[in-house]
């Protein structure tokens, strides 16, 4: 570049910078779009360009080149995209940054170290299927002692994994799932469970995950969330426990029991809020998330339903949406666990005509017969 095009560069930029000094808005739009419609073109000569080239109508990206287009893409609702964006459409950079949320704590990736046991032998398999059927009295403890006497070094979570793909589950397992069952069925109002979710947020500086902390009234289904952090500790919890045991609106008030997991975080401070208000914990065994379906199915919605479909970069922004998704979930999702009933519908004036309800910006949508203000 030579001097005269230097200052004819430099010109320009002075005239774009006193544009902005001036405020004048509209030189200021119109100067940003020539310049973005002048890349979109290039764009579409360089695609021409590869497509005589190689006979491809569009470049195959590496992994790396779609983490750079995703970081840029997120920033931009999908009408900026598709007016920038010749070539990939907006849902397929919102795949690619969620593979990039994933890539940081998915252990099957290419770059991850491989963690857990490698798969048993068959030989493994069929000596504990045997000792299984031969001895239905056996719980996995008793199966593991005998596999390790034998030589076969086996933890009790492998065990009851290989027994449920073959069906198999010994009687005292049975009788404890089964009390379980009566337990839930016969005090499921006044019963409470809680678990976290994690959920990955964008920042400057990379991702971040954020902890949500949900508490449901297992027999109603309604849910309540206990807070939102991105760093959780004992402290935290610890308050988060007296806000649930609060004398005016605590949400635990009335209840007996309150189902958790060994996550440490619910420690011995956790319980003794609970237990000073009558409520009895009920910790669940090592590997069993089955014993709280309940609260796992609410889990799993909210991270397919919302967490999943969003890209968020403020935990003000989290907090919005998990709040959109609760007003859906306890007043307008229909249950099959209730008989398609609602948690706590909204009354309605059945004459009136049906309403549509939107949540998350269209992404869910709810029903009721609503007159509208005149």
């Amino acid at each position: 570049m030579n001097s005269k095009q230097v200052n004819e560069t430099v010109n320009r930029l002075m005239s774009f910078m006193q544009d902005v000094k001036d405020g004048d808005l509209r030189a200021i739009l119109s100067n940003m779009q020539k310049m973005s419609d002048y890349m979109a073109e290039m764009i579409r000569i360089y695609e021409e360009l590869l497509t005589a080239l190689t006979g491809r109508k569009r470049p195959e990206l590496t992994e790396s080149d779609k983490r750079r287009l995703a970081r840029k893409g997120k920033e931009l609702n999908d009408f900026l995209l598709v007016s920038i964006e010749p070539t990939w459409a907006p849902g397929t950079l919102r795949n690619w940054y969620n593979q990039l949320v994933g890539v940081k704590y998915n252990s099957t990736g290419a770059n991850q170290k491989k963690r857990g046991r490698k798969p048993k032998s068959p030989e493994v398999v069929e000596e504990m299927l045997r000792l299984a059927e031969r001895n239905p009295d056996w719980g996995y403890k008793c199966i593991v002692g005998t596999m390790k006497y034998l030589g076969y070094d086996i933890s009790a979570s492998t065990v009851k994994n290989i027994l449920d793909e073959h069906g198999i589950v010994p009687d005292p397992e049975r009788r404890l799932r089964g009390d379980w069952d009566q337990f839930i069925e016969t005090q499921q109002y006044v019963t409470a469970a809680t678990d976290f979710a994690q959920v990955e947020r964008l920042t400057p500086s990379g991702l971040i995950r954020e902890s949500l902390l949900f508490f449901m009234d297992i027999g109603t289904r309604e849910v309540r969330l206990g807070g939102i952090v991105n760093y959780p500790d004992g402290n935290w919890t610890t308050q988060i426990a007296r806000n649930m045991c609060d004398m005016w609106d605590g949400f635990m008030l009335g209840k007996k029991y309150l189902i958790h997991d060994r996550d440490t975080l619910f420690h011995r401070r956790f319980d003794m809020i609970f237990e000073s208000i009558g409520v009895k914990i009920k910790k669940l065994p090592p590997f069993s998330p089955q014993m709280n379906s309940r609260m796992e199915n609410f889990i799993r919605a909210i991270k397919t339903e919302c967490l999943d479909k969003m890209i968020f970069t403020s935990q003000g922004q989290l907090r919005i949406a998990v709040r959109e998704y609760l007003e859906y979930w306890n007043h307008y999702r229909p249950h099959e666990g209730l008989g398609g009933s609602m948690v706590m519908p909204y009354p309605q004036d059945m004459d009136a005509p049906v309403r549509e309800v939107s949540f998350l910006g269209g992404l869910l949508h709810g029903y009721r017969r609503e007159r509208l203000a005149a």
